[in-house]
């Protein structure tokens, strides 16, 4: 996933929680522009990654990122394992220990995190939550998966949303599916397997509503490993998944609209450990 050419639809600042969307896309323009005019060494790379903390042995741990790779620094001494985090970061090709030996030895790439910031995790339930009534302090969602952006690692499916709420809203996450009767659709050729996300408040504010975007990681692990064996066994590469979600709420009624995922590879699923 090429998170440089996204106009960062994360929850950039404020520990990657919340932000303003316009601030986001020109934190993004103004960081884009610099990196363009400086350049990256000719053996240097800058990047945007998500990732979860695993421990390597007693004493480093690594973050296991979306692009496929392990990275190690010191700011990840102190995380736990399963931790979820976002990541700006630079990989210096010339320091001795990301030579390609010393690198495959280890078993990690060593970098320089520019920016990092903690993603909240949620689990899912196994049974479609009831999609007739609003939940308690329940919120309608801008967008359930921007631009189809997810990415797959380790169990955790991340994801990027939007909501109209105060930028220091909390809130709590509800993502669900029937896991007895995984039955796909179909959109644009493949087949399309239904999810449905919703989002309730979880604290009060007395500031005005405003755009926000934010990503959050989903311990989909054992649902997308039955899609992806499935989508195996009809010798089918990828899938996508269609996210059901309440877009508006008047007077205690739904308004439910449908947003598709971006391809998700079968062997990125199942060849997770």
């Amino acid at each position: 996933m090429d998170f440089k050419n996204q106009y960062v639809k994360l929850k950039i600042i404020r520990k990657m929680k919340k932000m303003n969307l316009q601030h986001v896309i020109m934190c993004f323009v103004s960081l884009w522009l610099f990196i363009s005019c400086i350049g990256e060494g000719p053996n240097t790379m800058t990047d945007y990654a998500v990732g979860v903390v695993r421990e390597k042995d007693f004493t480093t741990n690594v973050l296991d990122v979306n692009n496929g790779f392990s990275y190690y620094s010191s700011l990840f001494a102190n995380k736990m394992p399963g931790d979820c985090f976002w990541i700006y970061y630079e990989l210096d090709y010339d320091d001795p220990q990301n030579s390609y030996e010393t690198a495959t030895a280890n078993g990690y790439y060593k970098i320089n995190v520019l920016s990092m910031a903690e993603v909240e995790r949620f689990g899912i339930s196994y049974e479609v939550t009831d999609t007739t009534t609003a939940l308690y302090n329940e919120v309608a969602l801008l967008e359930a998966v921007m631009e189809g952006e997810c990415a797959y690692v380790k169990g955790m499916l991340f994801i990027w949303n939007a909501l109209y709420i105060p930028s220091d809203q909390e809130l709590n996450w509800d993502l669900s599916c029937d896991m007895e009767n995984v039955v796909p659709g179909e959109y644009l050729g493949q087949r399309a397997y239904d999810v449905f996300l919703r989002s309730t408040l979880s604290s009060s504010s007395t500031n005005s509503p405003e755009n926000v975007a934010m990503i959050n990681a989903f311990y989909m692990k054992n649902f997308l490993e039955r899609v992806a064996q499935e989508e195996r066994k009809s010798e089918h590469t990828s899938f996508k998944l269609r996210f059901n979600y309440v877009s508006d709420i008047k007077d205690g009624q739904l308004t439910w609209a449908t947003q598709y995922s971006n391809d998700i590879l079968v062997e990125t699923i199942l060849s997770a450990e």
